[in-house]
C-alpha cells in the first residue's frame, strides 16, 4: 500500500491497524534497546502502510523519548561525552538544518530510494568485513567522519531517523557495545527533543497523536526490559551483526 492510500489520522483504540501498530513499535523500540538505534527508521518503514507518515512522525518520536531518556539516565557513566558534544553534535546539527529546509523544497518519496540504496550499500559491506575479520573496524578520518555526521543530520531532518548514516560512522569508533548504545542514545535525545518543538511549530499535533502515544506508551518499558535483557546475552561480534542486519533491514524497507 503506498502512501497515499494509508489512512490519514491514527485512530487510537482497539483497531486491527492501530493493534499492528503497536506490534510494530514493540519490535523496533526493543531493537533500539538493544542496539541504540533502529526504532524510528523500522516503526516508520513498516508502518507507513497503515498510515501516513506526517501522522506518524510526531508519535514516533514522542515514544522515543522516554526510551532514550531512560539509557541516557540509567547508563549515563558509559556515555562518550567528548564525541558527543565536540564530533557529533555541530555537524549533525548543520545537517539537520539542512535536512528540514530539504524537507519543504523537495518531495521526500523521491529521496527514499537513494537513502535505501545508500544504506544497504553499508550494511552489505560492513557484514562482508565481519565474516571476513574478527577484529575492529578500520578507523575514519576526521573528515570522512563529519562528512557522514552530516548526511545523518540530513537524514534525521527529513526522515527524523539518521541512524544508519551515524551508525555507520560511529561504528568506526569502535566503541564497546554498551557505550555505543548509550552514546547513540544520548544523541536522539537531544534532537529527537527538537523535533518534538518542530512540530509542534508546525502545528503537527492533535489530540489524536497524544491520545496514540499514552496508549502506546506502556510498550516502552516492555521493549526496555527485553533489550536490556537481550544486550547483555550476546557477544560482542553478533552485536555487531545484530547491527548491520538492521542497517539492511531498514534500507530494504525504503527501497520496498
Amino acid at each position: 500500500m503506498n502512501q497515499m492510500a494509508a489512512a490519514e489520522s491514527i485512530q487510537a483504540g482497539l483497531n486491527p491497524a492501530f493493534l499492528l501498530l503497536g506490534c510494530i513499535v514493540l519490535f523496533s523500540y526493543t531493537t533500539q534497546a538493544i542496539t541504540g538505534f533502529g526504532s524510528t527508521v523500522i516503526a516508520l518503514a513498516l508502518s507507513a502502510h497503515i498510515y501516513s507518515i506526517p501522522q506518524l512522525l510526531p508519535v514516533l518520536v514522542g515514544l522515543n523519548l522516554p526510551l532514550c531518556l531512560y539509557f541516557v539516565i540509567q547508563h549515563r557513566k558509559s556515555i562518550e561525552s567528548t564525541l558527543v558534544f565536540k564530533e557529533i553534535l555541530p555537524w549533525m546539527s548543520a545537517g539537520v538544518g539542512v535536512g528540514l529546509i530539504l524537507l519543504a523544497s523537495i518531495p521526500v518519496p523521491a529521496l527514499k530510494p537513494m537513502l535505501g540504496i545508500l544504506i544497504v550499500i553499508f550494511a552489505v559491506r560492513e557484514g562482508i568485513r565481519l565474516m571476513r575479520r574478527t577484529g575492529s573496524m578500520p578507523a575514519m578520518s576526521n573528515a570522512q567522519f563529519r562528512f557522514w555526521t552530516f548526511a545523518s543530520g540530513i537524514t534525521h531532518g527529513i526522515y527524523a531517523s539518521g541512524g544508519p548514516l551515524l551508525v555507520y560512522a560511529v561504528s568506526r569508533k569502535n566503541l564497546g557495545a554498551s557505550v555505543f548504545r548509550s552514546t547513540m542514545m544520548t544523541i536522539w535525545l537531544f534532537f529527537n527533543f527538537f523535533l518534538i518543538g518542530f512540530y509542534a511549530y508546525e502545528g503537527r499535533w492533535s489530540s489524536q497523536l497524544v491520545e496514540a502515544i499514552f496508549l502506546l506508551l506502556p510498550l516502552i518499558p516492555i521493549g526496555i526490559y527485553l533489550g536490556e535483557f537481550l544486550h547483555h546475552r550476546i557477544s560482542v561480534r553478533t552485536f555487531w551483526f545484530v547491527v548491520q542486519s538492521v542497517l539492511l533491514v531498514s534500507g530494504v524497507s525504503f527501497l520496498v
